[in-house]
């Protein structure tokens, strides 16, 4: 892949990270918050436990988001960025525009989910 495709993607995953630092922080901080009642009754602390669960679980895929974006960062300082992981060719410059953090190209991802399915 050429330096200047390269550094196109990294712009897109760098600015993929703050939004990603972002979201966290911002489920976070919504997480921190708790009902302005003085004492909550029942339903409201059922509420309340469920929607820290709910952000609690969207938080936690932001940060496995953030785990690849990193990764594919780090692929690209090393020069093995846009190889599929699995079949070791390059990945399809369509996907990488998609999604530039994918590991897999099309095909071996199709192999994977069907194995997952079977």
């Amino acid at each position: 892949m050429d330096k200047i495709k390269l550094e196109f993607y990294q712009g897109r995953l760098a600015k993929k990270v703050k939004e990603l630092y972002s979201a966290i922080q911002e489920k976070r901080d919504e997480g921190l918050r708790d009902f302005d009642e003085a004492e909550p009754d029942l339903y409201d602390l059922c509420v309340q436990s469920y929607s820290k669960e709910q952000l609690y679980s969207l938080c936690e895929r932001d940060r496995e988001a953030l785990a690849l974006v990193r990764e594919a960062l780090d692929k690209i300082k090393n020069t093995s960025y846009g190889i599929c992981e699995e079949c070791e060719k390059p990945i399809e410059e369509k996907r990488l525009e998609a999604l530039p953090w994918v590991k897999l190209c099309i095909v071996c991802q199709n192999k994977k989910e069907n194995d997952v399915a079977a």
